[in-house]
């Protein structure tokens, strides 16, 4: 909810701006799984016989769906882009992420009923 914070200090028209703020958190999705496969490949992760296997799908899933399940707690400021992100979400390109998540999203969502925005 940082980013909303954000979003309403900098005075930023959230309907307006919706494919900016898409744009941005794809970026910022896409900038998360480089960092986590630079990471895996530096001069430690050599020596260490590091390895990387996460795919790009996966790390694209995994931060459409936690972007879409903290902006539904706002549904009113976030609607175009919540339905943006089910649109992506439900693409068949994700139906294996999906299942393989299942759980992982579970656990996730019990701990964001503790959460209050």
């Amino acid at each position: 909810m940082k980013m909303h914070h954000y979003l309403r200090s900098w005075g930023i028209n959230i309907g307006q701006s919706t494919p900016f703020i898409r744009n941005t958190i794809r970026q910022m999705i896409t900038f998360t799984f480089a960092t986590i496969r630079n990471k895996a490949s530096n001069k430690v992760a050599r020596a260490s016989n590091g390895r990387c296997d996460v795919e790009k799908s996966s790390v694209c899933w995994l931060g459409m769906h936690a972007f879409h399940t903290v902006l539904t707690r706002k549904p009113h400021a976030y609607l175009k882009l919540i339905k943006s992100f089910e649109f992506d979400l439900s693409l068949p390109q994700y139906r294996r992420c999906r299942r393989r998540f299942r759980n992982v999203v579970k656990d996730g969502l019990g701990l964001m009923t503790v959460l209050g925005y």
